[in-house]
C-alpha cells in the first residue's frame, strides 16, 4: 500500500511517549512505500526541534534518510504538483469554520492523486471532509482505517 505522511503521524511514530505510538508503528508496517513531502519534512523538523531539540529533530531527519535510502520512503520534488494544491487549498478556503486547508495538507492531497492512492498516514480527522483527486469517495487515514 502506498500512502502520503502527514507531519502528526511521523511525530507519533517518533515519540514513543506520545498516545497512539504503537498504532502508529503498526499502520507503518502496513504500509509498503510511504511518500514524505518536504513541507511535512520541515514541519516535522519545526515541531520536533522546539518541543525536543536539535538533537532529536536530527534523529528524526536520519531515520527518514535511512528509510528513503532503502527507497521505502520516498520524498519527492513538490514543485509540480503546488498547482494542484492550491486549488486544493482554495477549494476548502472556508472549510472548518473558515480555518481552511493549509498549503501542507492540501500538497498531501495533490500527493496522493498524483500517487494513485487515498491512504494518508495522518491522524488528522479533517481529511475526512476532504474529497480524494483520485475518484475515491473518501481518503482511508491508517492506522484509524486499517
Amino acid at each position: 500500500m502506498i500512502a502520503i505522511a502527514d507531519t502528526n503521524a511521523l511525530y507519533r511514530l517518533l515519540d514513543p511517549r506520545l498516545t497512539g505510538h504503537e498504532e502508529h508503528k503498526e499502520g507503518l508496517a502496513a504500509i509498503s512505500h510511504l511518500v514524505i513531502s518536504p513541507m511535512v519534512l520541515a514541519e516535522l523538523d519545526y515541531l520536533i526541534a522546539a518541543r525536543a531539540g536539535a538533537r532529536q529533530a536530527l534523529t528524526a531527519a536520519r531515520f527518514i534518510e535511512r528509510y528513503a535510502a532503502t527507497r521505502r520512503f520516498e520524498v519527492p520534488a513538490v514543485a509540480a504538483h503546488l498547482s494542484t494544491a492550491i486549488a486544493v487549498a482554495e477549494g476548502y478556503a472556508d472549510a472548518d469554520g473558515g480555518k481552511g486547508v493549509g498549503l501542507t495538507d492540501a500538497m498531501n492531497v495533490a500527493l496522493a492523486a498524483a500517487y494513485g492512492t487515498e491512504v494518508l498516514f495522518t491522524t488528522d480527522r479533517h481529511f475526512r471532509m476532504i474529497r480524494p483527486l483520485t475518484g475515491h469517495k473518501a481518503f482511508r487515514l491508517v492506522p484509524d482505517d486499517l
